[in-house]
């Protein structure tokens, strides 16, 4: 499902940018720091970007740990991610199988599945959550 929102868009910050980001939340007591890309998935360009931002917040030797959100992952992406220093991969599964249809057209919940699996096989450690209340059953949540 695809809505018209009044959203301002903006290009990616710059890895400068991030790495002055992740040092104010460091300093502001944060312990990790969360690289995130709209869109339903990496591309090869986002994924080399956001190693390359990992890599920089790591080299600043501020202790966070990086968590990316960033959709839809194939193993090798992850494995790079994985290699740059990213320690979790976040990737919510939003509901159940058979309710997923309903909240989202763009692309199949086996696909999310899929990369969470994906995130596992390639070593990283996966948040994973879901959405409550969009009219989904009690069994929706259940198999979720």
């Amino acid at each position: 499902v695809k809505y018209k929102a009044d959203i301002q868009r903006y290009k990616l910050k710059s890895i400068e940018q991030i790495v002055k980001e992740a040092t104010v939340a460091r300093a502001n007591g944060a312990v990790g720091f969360c690289l995130v890309t709209a869109g339903a998935g990496l591309t090869d360009k986002k994924t080399k970007f956001i190693a390359e931002a990992a890599k920089a917040v790591k080299a600043a030797n501020l202790g966070l740990r990086l968590i990316a959100c960033n959709g839809i992952a194939t193993i090798e992406q992850l494995k790079e991610l994985k290699a740059a220093g990213v320690d979790n991969y976040n990737h919510n599964l939003e509901t159940s199988r058979d309710f997923y249809p309903t909240i989202c057209t763009t692309h199949t919940w086996d696909e999310r599945y899929q990369t969470c699996l994906n995130v596992k096989e390639a070593g990283l450690k996966l948040v994973c959550g879901g959405i409550f209340g969009m009219g989904e059953t009690q069994e929706d949540r259940v198999s979720m």
